[in-house]
């Protein structure tokens, strides 16, 4: 079941947009560092999806829209699980072609 967030900040959709993109920035802005990245689709400066895992965790996908708004930007984020088990089908897979 996804998880939607939704947050106004006081910033320019472009300056959340440079925070999302920047690897750097981004750990630091959502405190998530130490994770590997995919990026699935890009569309700047709107929309961004990846996806991410950290250790043992399942692998997630994440979805950040950002909208215009008069006090800044109000950035939707929205994070799930595939109800399909992606890394246990490969595994197994793998198993079966060699």
């Amino acid at each position: 079941m996804p998880v939607r967030r939704e947050i106004e900040v006081e910033a320019t959709p472009e300056d959340v947009w440079e925070a999302l993109v920047d690897e750097d920035r981004r750990a630091e802005w959502l405190g998530e560092e130490g994770r590997d990245i995919d990026v699935e689709e890009v569309q700047a400066p709107s929309r961004l999806v990846w996806w991410w895992s950290a250790g043992e965790e399942p692998l997630t996908r994440v979805e950040v829209l950002i909208v215009g708004v008069p006090a800044g930007a109000r950035v939707v984020v929205t994070e799930s699980i595939p109800g399909f088990p992606l890394a246990v089908l490969s595994a197994r897979f793998a198993l079966v072609a060699v």
